[in-house]
């Protein structure tokens, strides 16, 4: 408590997840049902939730989100999540996993349900066994946040702050 933010520096996750949507979009032919594998509790996986979410609505009307369930950010959860998701829906065309943990669980489960290659999987994060599994044709797409760009813009806004100038309450990185 007490503390007051000056700004805020940190990856655009709206724009983010508006490019997972448009990955999904483009393995998909824009149809489809489409599953989210969320985590509603974070702040930012609410942003890309709400990106993804809302490029569907306004840009590919053939495809449908039937199931948006939680899968806590953790690879094994994300696992069973996407175990029910696939069970409830057999014509099941694409996942969103919020973060590489959920989209690696839910690859888990499209591979013990015999779909791979029949449901597209779309991360965020680009960790390395998430970027594997890109090469390797079992992940279509990711969405790489800019580590260094959102570190090198905190830098110039503390060390504008410090030098007594205005800095931008809020400053958003691509993806």
């Amino acid at each position: 408590d007490g503390v007051q933010v000056v700004s805020h520096v940190a990856s655009d996750n709206v724009a983010g997840g508006r490019l997972a949507a448009d990955a999904l979009a483009r393995s998909l032919a824009s149809r489809g049902t489409v599953a989210i594998i969320d985590h509603p509790e974070v702040e930012s996986v609410i942003a890309r939730v709400r990106g993804f979410e809302e490029r569907l609505a306004a840009a590919y009307p053939e495809m449908r989100v039937v199931a948006k369930l939680s899968g806590r950010g953790s690879k094994d959860i994300a696992f069973r999540t996407a175990e029910d998701v696939l069970q409830a829906h057999p014509d099941l065309d694409g996942i969103f996993g919020i973060n590489d943990d959920s989209a690696l669980g839910a690859l888990a489960a499209v591979e013990k349900a015999g779909r791979a290659g029949r449901v597209t999987l779309v991360g965020f994060d680009a960790v390395p066994e998430a970027r594997a599994a890109i090469r390797d044709g079992q992940i279509h797409a990711d969405v790489v946040q800019q580590p260094r760009s959102i570190g090198r813009q905190t830098i110039e806004v503390v060390d504008d702050y410090l030098a007594g100038k205005p800095v931008p309450p809020r400053s958003l990185i691509p993806c």
